[in-house]
């Protein structure tokens, strides 16, 4: 079974009752366990003992570790929602917000620190590579908009204002291991914000 077809499956549908209970216990157990062991010691039967699931359950609905954990990621809300303020500088203040308090929770370390150690495996490479892709979709948009409504000049480059956007922050979180104060994100965002409004991210 696909990715695709799993993510129908799980996603954009409100399950509810006991449903939501086994999926909600077997994603909290894996945000656990992952924290643990890491992702190539994580096993489907570990989770299901953590969590009170039958491990045929937990591979009915998530056939294989890859997609569990993908569900986890998404459900922890290390996606984040993209805000809609009606400005450019408050809609990046917003998300810098948001994007910290992502990293620095529990789930957001944990997968920052099992990142950091098992990137050379192909399934967490996989991961990092696929939530980047999903994460860069959705955060474009905030550039897009501003073009839209003239903040920034036609043609800016909203893939590089979104990595200009976010780097800083988790090189300052992630790899520093320090912690982004209000100045620091008003600081970037007042970078970004004016060196697009001047086109500096033209193509």
């Amino acid at each position: 079974m696909s990715q695709a077809s799993t993510t129908r499956r799980t996603e954009g549908v409100r399950v509810q009752g006991r449903s939501a209970r086994v999926v909600d216990a077997v994603l909290k157990a894996t945000a656990e366990q992952l924290g643990l062991v890491g992702y190539a010691a994580l096993r489907i039967e570990d989770v299901a003992l953590r969590s009170g699931v039958n491990k045929t359950t937990i591979y009915r609905r998530w056939p294989t570790k890859h997609e569990l954990v993908h569900a986890m990621l998404r459900d922890s809300g290390y996606r984040i929602e993209i805000p809609d303020t009606g400005t450019l500088r408050s809609d990046i203040v917003a998300l810098l917000h948001a994007i910290t308090e992502s990293l620095s929770s529990p789930v957001g370390r944990g997968f920052t620190r099992i990142v950091q150690a098992e990137r050379a495996h192909p399934e967490v490479d996989s991961l990092v590579r696929g939530m980047r892709s999903e994460n860069m979709s959705l955060r474009r948009v905030i550039f897009e908009r501003a073009v839209a409504r003239g903040e920034i000049p036609e043609g800016s480059d909203s893939e590089l204002l979104v990595e200009l956007m976010v780097s800083p922050l988790v090189s300052r979180i992630v790899h520093a291991g320090g912690e982004a104060d209000e100045h620091f994100l008003r600081a970037l965002t007042e970078m970004v914000v004016t060196g697009a409004r001047a086109g500096a991210a033209r193509r």
